[in-house]
């Protein structure tokens, strides 16, 4: 029997994400050079800024759409089906969540975001102990930070810094941004910084500014797990196909009890994610960290069971390029290492269960 994944958030928004996913995807999977790859990723950004993607999580006044989370969600819901290899939850969420926290001085540089004209890439600090972090230092903007998705043609960088935010252009003398491309297909930098800082470029200090940081790592955590969440159930619905069509021995694939179990745990671990994320999408819903901490350190486990069990399910096609479901598996695996692994999660909650403990 065959089976259809449902949508986390049907309707229109889901439709043209996924829409848009799919001919991104299949026009990557066709293109080798690494230039004409670019030239893929350049052509469809252009598309998604100018269907107003970027001005979802604009307010109205700043000339956004001035949507709410549900709205950004159906998008990275209908774009997790063809493993979307544009920086939806960085460029469209966590860059205006951090703005908005500059107050007036960012309404600009929001105004310009919504339109398309400035494509904004966010250094948030790393998780991993021990990175050299940007910093200011005597009026000095140092350090570096490796793998920074971006969009195809980044024009500014927008790097919290302790209590301080701050935007600068991408071309600015000082920065070294060196390209590479990820497992999943999306391009990344490694950023290196050494330049001189003026007061024009500090959008706010205090501290707004770090609790701007934990609510965008949060935000990004979240449209991960959906973008994830809905790449696992194209995965698992392809699978299936896979197996039913699929003949071995005279018979198909989908009649061997081991396989069909296998599926069924691979099933079993996406629903019990999507159980999580769903009712942190609701209009009225405030998720708190914890409920997207523990979301993410789901998506680890549940992420690596499913793109697993679909290499192996495939076969010796799970090895090969033009499998929609294995380039949908690389996603889900890297989906895992987007704003904290499980590891890092993990240990945010046990730390707040310990402090709670501590002060009961």
């Amino acid at each position: 029997m065959s089976y259809t994944a449902p949508p986390l958030l049907a309707g229109d928004a889901f439709e043209l994400a996924r829409r848009v996913s799919l001919a991104l995807d299949t026009e990557l999977a066709a293109t080798e050079r690494p230039e004409d790859r670019m030239v893929c990723l350049s052509r469809h950004w252009q598309e998604v800024t100018a269907l107003g993607w970027a001005a979802t999580l604009v307010p109205e006044e700043a000339g956004g759409v001035g949507g709410a989370l549900a709205d950004l969600a159906a998008l990275a819901d209908g774009a997790g089906r063809a493993a979307f290899a544009l920086p939806l939850a960085s460029s469209f969420a966590v860059v205006p969540c951090l703005l908005r926290a500059a107050g007036a001085r960012g309404e600009a540089a929001l105004a310009a975001l919504a339109a398309g004209t400035m494509h904004i890439v966010p250094l948030l600090p790393p998780v991993a102990p021990g990175a050299d972090a940007p910093h200011l230092e005597a009026g000095r903007l140092e350090g570096s930070l490796a793998g920074i998705e971006a969009p195809p043609a980044p024009t500014h960088l927008l790097i919290p810094c302790e209590d301080a935010l701050v935007l600068v252009p991408a071309e600015a003398g000082g920065i070294t941004l060196t390209p590479f491309q990820r497992i999943d297909g999306r391009l990344t930098f490694d950023v290196s910084l050494h330049l001189p800082v003026t007061e024009e470029m500090v959008l706010g200090r205090g501290p707004a500014v770090p609790e701007a940081v934990a609510r965008a790592r949060d935000l990004g955590a979240l449209l991960t797990c959906v973008e994830a969440v809905s790449a696992m159930a194209a995965i698992v619905e392809q699978t299936i196909t896979y197996l039913l069509d699929r003949k071995q021995f005279g018979t198909t694939l989908s009649t061997f009890q081991a396989l069909r179990h296998r599926v069924a745990e691979m099933y079993l671990a996406t629903m019990n994610l999507r159980a999580l994320i769903t009712p942190m999408l609701r209009e009225d819903a405030d998720p708190s960290w914890q409920d997207i901490a523990f979301a993410k350190l789901r998506l680890g486990e549940a992420g690596r069971l499913v793109a697993h069990g679909t290499i192996q399910l495939h076969g010796g096609m799970g090895q090969t390029e033009g499998m929609p479901a294995i380039r949908l598996a690389r996603r889900v695996l890297m989906a895992e290492f987007e704003y904290g692994d499980r590891s890092w999660h993990a240990s945010r909650l046990l730390a707040a269960r310990e402090a709670e403990m501590a002060h009961a």
